[in-house]
């Protein structure tokens, strides 16, 4: 498909007016970048640097020069002020729909890009219908992410054919929701021919928390460029004055290293200092300080002192009306009619403070954003709110009012309600919430909700139905501290109902996660009570499932148990799905050891059915999680791997950050127990940087999934020089302290942390979801050091997981078989014969979960108890060899030493304990080639170890060998 030029947006085309002075270095990268993109990988430029620094110059001259090369360029920017969501991508659509030829062309028609698309574009785009866009059939069940597939799927289309540049000016002011599209496109698009730059500025207060995030999240992706523009040097500013002023390369030098030192090379600055400079003389009015302003602010406000009054007034309301207006809203706003306001708008042109963005001009904008924003600065709130209310006036079109200008009239009525336009405002910012949770902009919806809430004088009923509306959009976007917030304030609302559906926001909320304790249980009990709802009323059920799973949570699990089940019961009666559903999520809490596995997948299987059924993705992703949880814990290897599926496809679908962190641990654990130790850790760090949104909960579980990896290859030895054993134990986690000081042998620290934590109620950590986590570690050290009263505390609560795995909810840390640690526990107490029948119900379970990790644990730790009793060394031996022929692949150094420590000295002949190894497969009858195969090492090697045994044995070849070996026990 050949395609036709389109043209650059006018605001942009002026943008090239004036030669572009520097950037060598820069233009030179950018180029090779495009040579990159032309072979078909993906690029990303992000281009950052203060206000003013010439992002947007050099953005534009990039997509300038592609552009008269035949590249399609689609180019828009974010506005500083509320706008449509997604609203630079809206205009990078309407500019592509409107100047694209439509199917009735003969070439570069844009209708076949758009088919089999998941999601309708002209939702978004009013100009997609001239396309006539084919019906959406095709769709995964959530809109949010069908919309960022479609528009991937669409740039995708429109770069197969030939490379395709897209920019974003002004990344800063984008909302989360668009950043968020962004990010998406960028991760879609990485084979594909396609150049995305971005430009943002890099300083406060411009720069957030959440756009440093997203960049750090898109600098993980291939193909991402960071370039920060700092000033023009004096060269650069040389060839600038050299030009404007018509004067030598050498004359400009001087002036240009004045420039240099006043502007800091911004380039806004200097061509408002050069403005400046022209009007008091020229170059040699520089060497009089007096005639250049100690600030470009005081510049521009010099300028704008002699604009005259009229047209300052209209420069005023150009500012509230946005960076750029169009001419018929500027005059139906002011107050001094249309032929006045045009004369205006000319002046302020003149003056150098409005640009036309368009030709013949119907739309002006500001030279640059921080002229605006001088402008707005120095306008008082007495003069800023009428200008917002006449602002809203021109726009506001009553019941015909374009949802389109929903944004735009909230803002201007929120900044002028104090002017009897309160009820317009609150009327307004709902609408504009409700238009951004339609087009799934849930982030922008939940503020709009705020600032809704927040106006003065607003009845308590719209106050409350206003911060729901926030709460569930922060909830759909996972920001779920904020959320909580939002329903713990809800909860002293003064109508009964209101602080029911709060408690029970507040309780959804609090295991996503959220602080362990019982304030969710008490909100909720007290609610219920004050409400006196009858049993059948479904909000009384659905209220006493959120308690029960509250209870739960909080460690009361026989009550949860018994107050789900009556609640499921009463659920069923009701015969309302939905309810069913709530009542079948709340009770998958009640119960997460081995012991209630078969209850919890019945339930799991009934809620996995109504969901699809519903396409309730968060229902299926939270079904999937607690199925693989009790797949694991019931050593269910098949089971396990579907929910896992089950999870991933949801957590896509579902576009949820805190379904991608469960998927993503998910992922995580597997690769751990397989032993591919480089993805565990890959993954551990994927999971943080997605889980950021609750420090609390994300910072923990990273720590151990590492602490986890290092220590089974071998690399806490680092800190080994750092810990001492006698740490303060303030401000640290106990049980982690106490599994570091187990695997570094310090002794004496882990019998003053063993104490220090069974002096505690053991009892009451059980609903910890770290509790599992301390039980493992607990175990270990506790059998290291043969503590008889610490096994004894310990193994009712190890005796619970007797014949399953032990697990992490979050599957944040997986154990294998705690039939391994209720083996050790029998063999510390003397009994034998116990311990040998759990080490082989240990190795069952971890064979069939198909563990490396964990087969290689179990046999290394029950070789390590075979050679301490010395009463089988043949079998202690050979289950040593297979140890490290399950740990030698996976570099397991933590199970290496235990074998390695066991096998020296193991024959009167001094074979080490791969000579060992070696010497059991040759008595087996294998070849060198053979025995490499079997031990990850080379056909040489093998034969340098035989070589070896028949020197140390005095064997003269390999039958003799093999006939040592069945002399002394080894096979």
């Amino acid at each position: 498909m050949e395609w036709p030029a389109i043209p650059l947006p006018r605001r942009f085309q002026v943008a090239r007016r004036s030669r572009l002075v520097g950037r060598r270095h820069e233009l030179a990268e950018l180029e090779g970048i495009w040579s990159r993109v032309e072979d078909g990988d993906g690029q990303v430029v992000l281009l950052g640097g203060e206000p003013g620094a010439g992002k947007t110059r050099l953005a534009v001259e990039v997509a300038g020069a592609l552009h008269d090369h035949g590249v399609p360029v689609l180019i828009a920017a974010a506005g500083k002020d509320a706008g449509v969501p997604y609203q630079p991508v809206v205009e990078l659509l309407d500019h592509l729909f409107e100047h694209a030829p439509c199917c009735a062309t003969e070439r570069g028609e844009v209708c076949p890009l758009l088919a089999g698309a998941p999601y309708d574009l002209g939702r978004i785009s009013g100009r997609a219908a001239r396309h006539h866009a084919p019906e959406v059939t095709r769709t995964s069940g959530d809109a949010r992410r069908d919309l960022f597939d479609a528009l991937a799927m669409l740039l995708r289309r429109l770069a197969e054919e030939q490379p395709l540049a897209v920019v974003l000016d002004d990344l800063q002011w984008a909302t989360q929701p668009t950043v968020a599209l962004l990010k998406h496109v960028a991760g879609s698009t990485v084979d594909s021919r396609l150049l995305l730059m971005a430009t943002f500025r890099t300083t406060a207060p411009d720069r957030s928390p959440e756009l440093s995030e997203h960049l750090a999240d898109l600098h993980r992706l291939d193909g991402v460029h960071r370039l920060d523009l700092g000033g023009l040097d004096t060269a650069a500013i040389a060839d600038f004055v050299s030009e404007h002023a018509g004067i030598s390369a050498s004359a400009a030098r001087q002036p240009a290293s004045i420039l240099r030192d006043r502007t800091g090379g911004n380039p806004f600055y200097l061509r408002e200092m050069w403005t400046d400079v022209q009007r008091h003389g020229g170059v040699e009015s520089l060497r009089d300080g007096r005639s250049v302003p100690a600030s470009i602010a005081d510049t521009i406000a010099v300028r704008l002192a002699g604009v005259g009054p009229e047209v300052l007034e209209i420069v005023q309301l150009a500012a509230v009306l946005g960076d750029s207006f169009d001419i018929a809203t500027l005059v139906t706003a002011s107050e001094v009619g249309g032929t006045r306001s045009v004369e205006a708008v000319d002046s302020a042109v003149s003056a150098g403070l409005l640009e036309a963005v368009d030709d013949p001009p119907a739309r002006y904008g500001f030279v640059h954003s921080l002229t605006r924003q001088v402008v707005l600065d120095r306008l008082p709130a007495a003069r800023l709110q009428p200008l917002h209310a006449q602002a809203a006036h021109a726009l506001d079109r009553g019941p015909e009012t374009s949802p389109d200008l929903y944004p735009r009239l909230a803002h201007h009525y929120l900044c002028a309600h104090p002017l009897g336009y309160r009820e317009q405002a609150y009327r307004y910012a709902c609408l504009a919430a409700r238009q951004a949770a339609h087009s799934l902009a849930f982030e922008d919806a939940a503020g709009w909700f705020e600032r809704a809430a927040a106006l003065p004088e607003t009845a308590a009923d719209e106050v409350a139905d206003s911060l729901f509306g926030a709460a569930q959009n922060y909830l759909r976007a996972s920001e779920f501290a904020r959320a909580r917030d939002i329903y713990d304030r809800l909860t002293e609302m003064p109508d009964p109902l209101t602080r029911l559906r709060a408690a029970m926001g507040f309780e959804d909320t609090n295991w996503r996660p959220g602080p362990i304790d019982a304030r969710a249980a008490e909100l909720l009990a007290t609610a219920i009570a004050d409400c006196g709802l009858p049993e059948d009323d479904v909000r009384h059920v659905r209220a006493t499932a959120s308690l029960a799973r509250a209870l739960a949570f909080a460690g009361q699990h026989d009550r949860a148990e018994s107050l789900g089940s009556r609640a499921m019961a009463m659920a069923r009666r009701t015969d309302d799905r939905a309810t069913v559903m709530h009542t079948l999520r709340t009770g998958l809490w009640h119960d997460l050891l081995p012991g209630g596995v078969d209850r919890q997948l019945d339930r799991v299987r009934e809620l996995t059915a109504l969901a699809r059924e519903a396409v309730d993705h968060e229902s299926l992703a939270e079904a999937a999680h607690f199925g693989a949880l009790a797949s694991y814990l019931a050593g269910r290897p098949v089971e396990l791997e579907g929910y896992i599926r089950q999870e991933r496809a949801a957590a896509a679908s579902g576009r949820q950050p805190f379904m991608d962190y469960t998927a993503t641990c998910m992922m995580q654990s597997r690769a751990f127990r397989r032993g591919e130790f480089d993805e565990a850790e890959r993954l551990a760090d994927a999971a943080l940087q997605i889980g950021e949104f609750d420090a609390e909960s994300t910072d923990g579980p990273h720590s151990v999934q590492l602490f986890m990896i290092r220590r089974e290859t071998g690399r806490l030895d680092a800190v080994r020089p750092l810990v001492t054993g006698q740490e303060q134990f303030a401000g640290r986690w106990l049980p982690g302290l106490l599994a570091l000081y187990t695997e570094l042998g310090l002794t004496d620290g882990m019998r003053r942390t063993l104490r220090t934590l069974l002096a505690r109620d053991v009892e009451s950590y059980v609903a910890d979801a770290r509790f599992p986590i301390e039980l493992a570690f607990l175990a270990d050290a506790a059998a290291d050091l043969a503590d008889a009263e610490a096994m004894d505390t310990l193994l009712p609560f190890l005796t619970a997981y007797a014949g399953g795995n032990i697990a992490t909810g979050q599957f944040v840390a997986v154990f294998g078989s705690a039939d391994r640690y209720l083996a050790r526990f029998a063999e510390a107490g003397g009994d034998h014969g116990a311990a040998d029948r759990l080490f082989a119900s240990a190795l069952a379970m971890d064979r069939r979960m198909g563990s490396a990790v964990h087969i290689a644990e179990t046999l290394a730790r029950h070789a390590v108890v075979l050679h301490r009793r010395g009463d089988d060394p043949a079998r202690a031996a050979r289950l040593a060899a297979e140890a490290r022929s399950h740990a030698e692949p996976i570099r397991q150094l933590r199970v290496l030493r235990w074998l390695d420590a066991i096998s020296v000295g193991a024959t009167p002949d001094g074979l080490t304990g791969r000579e060992l190894d070696v010497l059991r497969l040759l008595a087996a009858g294998l070849s060198n080639r053979e025995i490499g195969a079997q031990l990850f090492i080379s056909a040489n090697t093998a034969a340098n170890h035989v070589r070896s045994i028949l020197l140390k044995t005095g064997a003269t070849n390999r039958t003799q060998a093999a006939r040592y070996a069945t002399d002394h026990d080894l096979v």
